[in-house]
């Protein structure tokens, strides 16, 4: 029988120096992969030392997500210390604030390049070790802006639909090799930065919550229901899901479905 479990594996998270990505890095670690802690944050290395020092195998490696070369490196570095590369967690991202006319070249560029273009580069680069291995498993960290979008995360949410069709491309292109590719979607998260973010604009963290308490599962999400489910789609028991979107937003894709009853 299949397991939750995920001893003998290395995994690589984008982006998880912190928020969702380093939920994922804590979930994965505690389930017995050994991570690795891409990102260009040099936060990165004092939180791959707390949770060494708690017993789990995590190395922090500087990397620039962008770059073709740095990747390769990072890549390297990781396959050598940890004998291989199992999984691959694309998280990286940013959502600058924009609507159309808003935005510049420089950032449409940023934006594409960040979120989307490092996603094909380092895909590009972990299938041949994931071949090795005979079998693989990679996430996309998406989101539910991917199709109708927001006005003012215009590049964000144009970024957002790409991940979307890159994860089902490479799904069925890679299936054979029985490398599974998924993109996770997650909803609104209560994130330090997303807090920090609304209340640059005027919100407070109050009206945030009254906010999620108008979703329809009742809260806004956390970095941990979106690690839960990437933990689980890398996982065995996950072994016949490939090429899937998937959402974790409280149902706010389904809001105007649900009867309210009070």
């Amino acid at each position: 029988m299949f397991k939750l479990q995920l001893s003998n594996k290395t995994a690589i998270v984008t982006g998880g120096a912190g928020g969702i990505g380093y939920d994922i890095v804590k979930w994965l670690a505690e389930a017995g992969a050994a991570v690795v802690i891409a990102d260009l944050s040099d936060s990165g290395a004092e939180k791959a030392k707390v949770l060494c020092d708690a017993g789990q195998r995590v190395l922090y490696i500087k990397t620039d997500v962008t770059k073709e070369a740095d990747i390769e490196r990072m890549l390297t570095e990781a396959a050598s210390n940890y004998g291989g590369i199992d999984i691959l967690v694309n998280n990286a991202g940013i959502y600058p604030r924009a609507s159309l006319l808003e935005t510049s070249e420089a950032l449409w560029d940023s934006v594409i390049d960040i979120n989307l273009k490092s996603m094909f580069l380092c895909c590009k680069l972990v299938i041949p070790y994931m071949r090795q291995k005979a079998k693989g498993a990679i996430i996309n960290l998406g989101s539910s802006h991917a199709i109708v979008g927001m006005p003012e995360l215009f590049a964000y949410s144009v970024s957002k639909g790409g991940v979307a069709t890159l994860t089902r491309n490479l799904a069925g292109a890679y299936a054979r090799d029985r490398i599974r590719v998924n993109c996770v979607n997650p909803g609104w998260v209560a994130s330090e930065r997303e807090i920090m973010e609304q209340l640059a604009i005027g919100q407070t963290i109050e009206w945030m919550m009254e906010m999620g308490k108008s979703l329809p599962l009742g809260r806004l999400q956390t970095g941990d229901d979106t690690a839960a489910l990437v933990l689980f789609l890398v996982s065995d028991l996950a072994d016949q899901i490939t090429g899937q979107v998937i959402n974790v937003d409280g149902g706010i894709g389904v809001g105007s479905l649900s009867e309210e009853k009070r």
